[in-house]
């Protein structure tokens, strides 16, 4: 079955691509329960240091595929499901423990917002444009999507870009904090292999500890504890701070393992 998603790896760089450009990469219950799967698989693999998620035919995606939406009118059961879907899909994509990278074109709407910010980085293209839909259907955002958008834009942007359901592009956005860099459409892919070729020459032990510390930061753990000084005292005592140390003092670059 083509569920619309599919992943390949290059150069230790895992592409999953939303595939489904005749409906702008519509995310339906198929897609959300195998893009889950194929998030699963590209973060178990030794051999993958960056996830990028991205969308086929020069758009990122135009949010969930309201042409299932009807099936979950009166089936309270199917609706528990497609919303279990979405939420395990989201997670699987922020609790990865390697760098996801969302790369967005075209348009970027409704629940394809909320999947991008589940992201690590949002890097947008300039014809990007994004708006937050559920108020013209009558639905709701899941309240893990309504804490990724506070915590990436504020909480009044985040009323706005909700009670309005207007379209943000990709300069606003980024004024905003929805993206993290905008580059020119034409410079798009050269600008994205660019940046996951630093990402890569980082050490993976750091990346990996300080995505789940960023992640605690953002939930609101405090400064500091025991165990969070303990974490800089592990990292002191590892392979790639060796290797790190040893590198800079010889003037070379790192070979991390």
């Amino acid at each position: 079955m083509d569920h619309g998603v599919s992943l390949s790896v290059s150069g230790g760089v895992a592409t999953i691509l939303l595939d489904r450009p005749v409906r702008r990469n519509a995310l339906g219950l198929e897609t959300w329960l195998a893009l889950t799967q194929l998030v699963e698989a590209a973060d178990g693999d030794p051999a993958i240091d960056a996830i990028v998620l991205r969308g086929a035919g020069g758009t990122f995606g135009a949010g969930n595929d309201i042409s299932e939406f009807g099936a979950l009118h009166g089936d309270p059961t199917a609706a528990m499901t497609f919303a279990r879907a979405m939420a395990d899909a989201m997670r699987a994509v922020e609790m990865a423990t390697k760098p996801v990278i969302v790369a967005i074109e075209g348009c970027c709407y409704g629940a394809s917002v909320a999947l991008a910010l589940a992201g690590d980085l949002r890097f947008a293209a300039d014809d990007a444009m994004f708006a937050i839909t559920p108020a013209k259907l009558g639905a709701l955002y899941l309240q893990s999507d309504l804490h990724r958008l506070v915590a990436a834009v504020g909480a009044g942007q985040a009323r706005r870009m909700i009670y309005t359901a207007e379209p943000v592009d990709a300069t606003r956005a980024l004024a905003i904090g929805l993206v993290d860099e905008v580059v020119p459409v034409d410079g798009f892919e050269a600008a994205l292999a660019r940046l996951t070729g630093i990402i890569r020459r980082g050490s993976p032990f750091t990346l990996r500890r300080s995505k789940v510390m960023l992640r605690e930061v953002g939930h609101g753990t405090p400064l500091e504890t025991e165990a969070s000084l303990g974490e800089f005292v592990v990292a002191t005592q590892g392979d790639d701070f060796r290797e790190g140390i040893e590198a800079f003092l010889n003037k070379r670059q790192p070979r991390f393992r």
